[in-house]
């Protein structure tokens, strides 16, 4: 429900990522003034927002950091918005604590926090990381496990709120006609579709690789399989590799690299699906599994934390351990062979979607904390009491 006041809200991010552009869209839709800095720099590329690209540092290393820190310092006194909401807490999350205009708020997400991601960046970076997330009047995390997370970096766990990014269940449903899309790919009618979302295929926290072996032991197993990996253009590299994998394997016409899509053609890409596959060794939390979910989809997902708050195997989704790739053709081939345990695990997955984590509910949720921080009464140095 759309509050009654306009705000202009600055957002510092990749201009380009699915994830920042459904929080903007949800904003402006409620009659938000809508403003971003592109961290990297990038072309526009959202409607109806207003782009402020403060262009490539002219000097190398940290200095061209802080040669950005200052540039969009100054944007901000010039610009004046009501909430900075940086999206991520290294890189934009940096400039958002620099540009020293409150309330400031992080979305973190899993390389923010998580141990196994955040150890391997430079010290400095941390250190960056660690200041701007204390700087923040809220950080925006995406389950329970990352409130734990924080506590390495000295978070006060009173400014962190647990909000997931929510699914438009009016786009993402059960009863799409997916056949054209079908057509344009090439799929039979009568072929079982394994779909793999996840289209960073150039990191190997992606488990990419284990998902085209296991596929392999479900293609051995049921002639009529076909599994579409989703990529993009920027990990080309990843991509070859995966195919020429495939080759190896025997799964010439039967393994397709397709590329990335946005919300548009996303839902039908998962009205396609039989099987939908997301098996990382680490993450935050993917709006894909929602996604998949809304759209009554068999659902495969690591064993990872953020998975026991939501996903109970055998009820509404089936959870196998990280990098097992037997465990997984394992779990391939009985949902191949159990329609009807299919159709059960994407009806609860489902339903978990729309009582926990509707597009709507959510961006009411996030509209609701801007004001509330708006709200809030604050000591001399800006800080809420």
């Amino acid at each position: 429900m759309a509050m009654a006041r306009s705000l202009k809200i600055l957002h510092i991010g990749n201009g380009r990522a699915f994830k920042i552009r459904a929080i903007v869209e949800g904003l402006r839709a409620r009659g938000h003034d809508n403003h971003l800095v592109p961290v990297p720099p990038s072309a526009e590329a959202m409607p109806s927002t207003t782009w402020h690209d403060v262009g490539p540092a002219s000097v190398p290393g940290q200095l061209g950091v802080l040669q950005r820190m200052w540039r969009i310092r100054r944007l901000v006194g010039q610009l004046r918005p009501d909430i900075i909401h940086a999206h991520n807490a290294w890189g934009p999350g940096w400039y958002g604590a620099a540009a020293g205009r409150r309330p400031f708020v992080i979305h973190a997400y899993g390389g923010d926090f998580l141990p196994e991601q955040y150890r391997g960046r430079p010290a400095l970076q941390r250190r960056l990381t660690s200041w701007a997330c204390r700087a923040a009047d809220r950080i925006i995390v995406t389950g329970q496990h990352m409130v734990e997370a924080s506590a390495a970096l000295s978070i006060d766990p009173a400014r962190i709120k647990v909000l997931p990014r929510g699914v438009d269940l009016k786009r993402y449903r059960p009863d799409l006609d997916a056949s054209p899309l079908r057509a344009r790919l090439g799929v039979g009618a009568s072929d079982l579709v394994v779909l793999s979302p996840r289209y960073q295929v150039d990191e190997p926290l992606y488990n990419l690789n284990v998902v085209l072996e296991a596929f392999a032991a479900l293609a051995r197993r049921r002639p009529n399989a076909v599994c579409i990996q989703m990529a993009t253009s920027a990990s080309a590299a990843g991509a070859v590799a995966l195919r020429q994998r495939a080759a190896l394997l025997g799964l010439e016409g039967r393994y397709h690299v397709v590329d990335a899509v946005g919300n548009d053609l996303m839902p039908l890409y998962y009205a396609l699906a039989d099987i939908v596959v997301s098996v990382p060794s680490s993450d935050g939390f993917p709006v894909s599994v929602l996604e998949a979910s809304a759209c009554g989809r068999a659902l495969v997902v690591s064993n990872l934390a953020y998975c026991s708050e939501w996903f109970r195997d055998q009820e509404n989704g089936r959870l196998v351990p990280v990098g097992d790739a037997a465990a997984l053709s394992t779990t391939l081939i009985e949902l191949a062979d159990e329609p009807a345990q299919r159709t059960r695990l994407g009806a609860a997955g489902r339903a978990l979607v729309e009582r926990r984590a509707d597009y709507e509910r959510c961006t009411d949720a996030l509209e609701e904390l801007y004001f509330q921080l708006l709200d809030e009464p604050r000591n001399p140095s800006g800080r809420q009491r």
